[in-house]
């Protein structure tokens, strides 16, 4: 049996050799198997997930399908009666209990492999009579004719950022977060004769939170955002003040193609002076307040495909930025002499810078 390789970990081209043509195997929206003239693009694109029981599953990126071939029925009565994979492809939804949706490369020769369904290693991926324009489907291994070998073609090609704007005409601000107690520090000066004045570092710990929700509305901006690494990426984000109003400030670079809550939260400590009156015990912390904010975004992109002679693709996506910042802080003042009192008495609170 000859060697096994394993597809690309990246998405990747499925290309035929015939007259080194430049033909990929594609999925028609329609949902029929066939060749297209290469032209980088997500239409054309494919992964592969490997399986337990061997082989992978190969995903059509634009379609979501995956690929699968047929059975076809052999019977000679009295002597065989047998399935064997034959016949054109087939673009289905995926079933992880169906070995019909396994494939297995095979090195050939140089870049050029064979596709075999896992159920047959004979039964290769085979464009019928050499015809680009005709039938794909599963045949019986033929020797390496180029109608029945493929390459397996990496892309290696990242989304480029070309500027992100906000619609802030529909930005929502929220000031009714919870705030954040941070630890604090006691001060006793109950067998003290006069007041204590002191200096003191309390700690503060700050924390954002920014994401970025891409629109599903454009299918083919969601594709590409979902398969490529991007370079550059939203630098600029929106924060909510305590007047509600809004400001735009530089941060880390947020990724259009990470769905993921960002998460910074920074640890500081605070000098304040402090006075305690003779007999008494306070309590000092820091309490940050918090402001949310959501505004919709645009951001241009390009994709630049490694597959030679391919134009670049520009994308249009829309999104929406949700970002959670600091919008307050201050030190709050608490008597806790008695330690009996069901309630610490507020005594007063000092705004920080």
């Amino acid at each position: 049996m000859p060697t096994e390789i394993k597809f690309p970990a990246k998405p990747f081209y499925i290309m035929s050799k015939i007259a080194r043509s430049n033909w990929g195997l594609t999925i028609t929206p329609e949902g029929k198997v066939v060749l297209e003239a290469l032209k980088g693009t997500v239409d054309q694109v494919w992964t592969a997930t490997p399986d337990p029981r061997g082989g992978a599953i190969l995903r059509h990126v634009s379609t979501g399908k995956v690929l699968a071939c047929q059975m076809q029925h052999i019977s000679i009565p009295g002597l065989i009666e047998i399935d064997l994979p034959a016949g054109p492809l087939k673009a289905v939804d995926l079933d992880a209990s169906d070995a019909k949706q396994l494939w297995r490369a095979e090195e050939v020769s140089g870049d050029w492999s064979a596709i075999n369904t896992l159920l047959q290693w004979e039964a290769k991926i085979n464009v019928f009579d050499s015809d680009v324009h005709g039938t794909v489907g599963v045949y019986r291994w033929d020797g390496g004719a180029d109608n029945e070998e493929w390459r397996l073609i990496a892309e290696a090609g990242e989304l480029t950022v070309d500027s992100v704007t906000y619609d802030m005409s529909k930005a929502v601000p929220d000031l009714g977060m919870p705030p954040s107690h941070c630890t604090g520090t006691t001060v006793d000066n109950t067998l003290g004769g006069t007041t204590v004045t002191s200096t003191y570092s309390l700690a503060r710990t700050v924390t954002t939170q920014r994401s970025l929700t891409n629109a599903r509305t454009d299918t083919t901006g969601h594709k590409y955002t979902q398969t490529f690494s991007a370079k550059g990426g939203v630098a600029k984000v929106v924060e909510v003040t305590a007047s509600a109003s809004f400001e735009q400030t530089d941060s880390t670079t947020l990724s259009l193609t990470d769905q993921k809550v960002n998460t910074e939260s920074v640890v500081d400590t605070i000098a304040t002076q402090v006075s305690v009156p003779a007999g008494k015990k306070y309590a000092y912390h820091i309490v940050v307040y918090y402001g949310k904010v959501t505004v919709p975004y645009t951001a241009h992109l390009t994709f630049q495909s490694t597959t030679p002679g391919a134009k670049p693709v520009k994308l249009t996506v829309e999104g929406v930025f949700v970002g959670v910042n600091k919008v307050d802080n201050e030190i709050v003042i608490r008597d806790v002499t008695s330690p009996k009192a069901k309630e610490q008495p507020l005594i007063g609170k000092m705004a920080l810078a």
